[in-house]
């Protein structure tokens, strides 16, 4: 088992960091998350095609509230242990379920019982790509010994 701490304070100041920048744009007026969302889909535009059609293929809206939490469900799933990352995933969907909840009363913002499983979807990408990276690095510490 490793010694090395889970709860470092680049992964404390990393979550806390991805939480405040998915609160801020999910919960910021209309006026101020379009031009965020807008800087996005840009960024996306330039994806491969056989990419773009994947990202694209349920619309942009569902793209981006997968792509939204990616970070959140890797940066989560970072402070647990390996055995409890997986816990993650739900963790990120109450935020998501909060942040739809809070939505309701935002003037222009419209709360969306799909973008919490898109969002979670996101989450759930993030946490499997932190696992896998995790269970690789434990595997290479093993065979070195």
């Amino acid at each position: 088992m490793s010694a090395r701490p889970v709860l470092t304070s680049a992964r404390l100041v990393t979550a806390g960091a991805v939480l405040a920048a998915v609160v801020a744009l999910t919960l910021a007026p209309r006026a101020i998350a379009w031009p965020a969302r807008t800087l996005v889909l840009d960024a996306l535009d330039h994806l491969p095609p056989s990419w773009s059609a994947l990202v694209f293929g349920a619309g942009a809206d569902v793209a981006l509230n997968v792509a939204f939490f990616v970070p959140l469900g890797a940066a989560v799933a970072l402070l647990l242990p390996l055995r409890w990352a997986p816990a993650s995933v739900a963790l990120c969907a109450l935020v998501s379920f909060a942040v739809e909840v809070l939505q309701a009363g935002i003037p222009g913002r419209v709360p969306d019982a799909d973008d919490v499983l898109s969002n979670t979807i996101g989450a759930a990408i993030g946490t499997v790509v932190v696992i896998a990276m995790r269970v690789a690095a434990r595997g290479g510490r093993a065979a070195r010994r």
